[in-house]
């Protein structure tokens, strides 16, 4: 009788070890599938090509910030209520990226005390232009993930676009100002 019930249990325990790989794989066609489908890499940079509404570029001190000036510049999107923001934010300051001139504008959404104090710390290291929810810069261009970095020619034409200030770091970003440096 105990034999019986031993190699019943295993057939049982074997029938269960089959439908959870049957799941397993199952799970990892659709993940594949929805990877696909949804690459998360599309969302997490703005396409170039999209224009920045440059002249919504006005800093809290109600200038426009690309006045006077020509040639590339970066603009850092940053969010209050962000950690990474707030870590990237950091690394800015560490002089993380050198950026030629007066050409870093960061952008930073919030409302409150809270975005008041963040923005003060970002522009230490940046031109600031301080957005509330709902923002043409925001909503116009497509940023939907924070924070995002903006490589951008003088019209506004957005030339490249990562998630990361070490990306910045990047042949596209440097090259397109040892070039612009040239002129």
């Amino acid at each position: 009788m105990t034999e019986a019930l031993v190699a019943s249990a295993l057939l049982i325990s074997f029938a269960a070890l089959l439908l959870a790989l049957a799941v397993a794989r199952r799970v990892t066609v659709v993940l594949k599938h929805v990877q696909k489908k949804y690459d998360l890499k599309q969302k997490y940079v703005i396409a170039p090509g999209s224009i920045l509404p440059v002249s919504d570029l006005i800093g809290d001190d109600g200038r426009n910030l690309r006045d006077g000036k020509t040639g590339l510049f970066v603009v850092a999107y940053l969010s209050s209520e962000c950690s990474g923001c707030r870590a990237q934010a950091a690394e800015l300051m560490k002089g993380a990226i050198r950026v030629p001139g007066p050409r870093l504008i960061s952008v930073v959404l919030g409302e409150g005390e809270g975005a008041e104090s963040f923005a003060e710390e970002v522009a230490s290291f940046s031109e600031v232009v301080t957005v509330g929810y709902g923002s043409r810069l925001v909503g116009d261009v497509g940023v939907s993930v924070w924070p995002t970095f903006m490589l951008c020619d003088q019209s506004g034409r957005i030339l490249s676009s990562t998630g990361r200030v070490d990306e910045l770091e990047f042949r596209e970003f440097s090259e397109s100002f040892e070039s612009a440096a040239r002129r």
